[in-house]
């Protein structure tokens, strides 16, 4: 999935990163997780802690990181629904309630919005309502829900009328939205240990989690993650919100985060680094961040060891669109260090 952030380019240049500092242990919190693609990497090594404050991205940590292995839906095969993902996908499509998604998102009647073709809208609604039918009726368990929300969830993006990001459609039909939705497996490994996932403000959470090693992943900018992502956040939630604007915004104030905001950024981070009850912090950022290196380095230094505080800084490609030969060279930055005993 495409997510405004990812490390997913930058996975082995973080796993050196911990083996040059000596990061060892057993438990590794990964507390802005994103799409999970840093739990998914190390839960082969560590147990992992995952959390978000977007309800989507517990979703999709829930079904790769929390589970060590796909579920059998037993429960749901004595039923008669010996494959959950082809009856998702090929069954006629009726709804319980009305299709929400449909009537927001796509061409449907009044609604101009062509996130998504109708047919495809109509289909996620289906899958939406059918999941939380047979929830209700006990023939899957909340794992079970989530793994098959996940599924939905990573299948979206590849028939989204979008460029990049949910922030706006585009007004002509890319052909890659034109495709019929497809459900794909998730593939789900196994640590036989006890991952833990969760969908709360980070720094609450450190009330609650310790360990060894705490990977900080924090957006850097002013773009709030929501209305990029609202229409993920709508079908994950299907709470049926009120909706506003040319793009159909959900509501999200409860879930702006400080770490986007130029005046709480430094405050916010401090806290949560003198919260943090583990061994070891990595902390991810950009050379185009609200918080300069000097800034990031300076607040290690007051609650770690300063003297273990370190700066790798790797080169980072800009997109191929935005050709600006002035703009100044661009790092993504790995800080590392080691809290006070």
């Amino acid at each position: 999935m495409r997510f405004i952030g990812s490390k997913s380019n930058l996975l082995e240049n973080i796993d050196s990163f911990l083996i040059e500092n000596n990061c060892e242990g057993q438990t590794l919190c990964d507390l802005f997780s994103g799409t999970g693609c840093v739990g998914k990497h190390f839960k082969d090594r560590f147990n992992i802690i995952s959390n978000d404050l977007m309800y989507f991205s517990y979703v999709l940590q829930s079904a790769s990181i929390q589970l060590n292995a796909a579920p059998e839906f037993n429960i749901l095969k004595k039923s008669g629904i010996l494959e959950p993902l082809d009856y998702l996908m090929h069954s006629d499509i009726n709804f319980n309630q009305n299709p929400f998604i449909l009537e927001n998102y796509s061409p449907y009647e009044s609604c101009d919005r062509q996130y998504l073709t109708c047919v495809n809208a109509a289909r996620i609604d289906f899958i939406r309502q059918k999941i939380n039918e047979w929830f209700d009726k006990e023939l899957i368990t909340k794992l079970e829900f989530n793994y098959l929300l996940a599924v939905l969830i990573e299948a979206i993006p590849f028939i989204s009328n979008i460029a990049g990001t949910y922030g706006a459609f585009l007004k002509h039909w890319d052909k890659r939205a034109l495709k019929n939705l497809k459900l794909k497996h998730i593939n789900v490994g196994s640590n036989i240990g006890n991952n833990q996932c969760h969908n709360k403000d980070g720094l609450k959470l450190l009330d609650q989690v310790s360990g060894d090693i705490l990977y900080l992943d924090p957006p850097y900018n002013s773009r709030q993650y929501v209305p990029n992502y609202h229409l993920l956040e709508t079908v994950a939630r299907y709470d049926y919100p009120i909706i506003s604007g040319k793009t159909g915004l959900r509501p999200y104030s409860n879930q702006k985060s400080a770490l986007c905001q130029k005046a709480k950024v430094h405050g916010y981070l401090n806290k949560i680094l003198s919260n943090a009850n583990f061994k070891h912090i990595i902390l991810s950022y950009s050379s185009e961040g609200i918080m300069s290196k000097d800034e990031i380095i300076e607040l290690l230094a007051s609650q770690c060891d300063p003297n273990s505080v370190k700066l790798e800084e790797i080169p980072y490609r800009r997109y191929k669109h935005q050709k600006n030969n002035n703009t100044p060279h661009l790092f993504e930055y790995l800080f590392y260090a080691r809290k006070k005993k």
